[in-house]
């Protein structure tokens, strides 16, 4: 669900959580659409995504192994 208030900061500590709980990679993406800027998707949807979204439009990615990294 969208929530027009997320900024980059949100959304990364989302991320975060969400990689810590499931022990997935989480990525904050740049959607280039206004309604929604920011979305927060596993590896698996960027992988699906792959030719959809370029190295430009990651903001933050959260490994569960490795620490949060920007």
């Amino acid at each position: 669900m969208y929530n027009p208030f997320m900024r980059p900061q949100h959304c990364a500590r989302f991320a975060t959580r969400r990689a810590f709980a499931t022990g997935e990679v989480f990525h904050v993406v740049e959607t280039g659409t206004a309604i929604a800027p920011l979305t927060v998707i596993d590896d698996q949807t960027l992988f699906d995504l792959g030719d959809e979204i370029s190295v430009e439009d990651l903001v933050f990615t959260a490994d569960p192994f490795c620490g949060a990294v920007a």
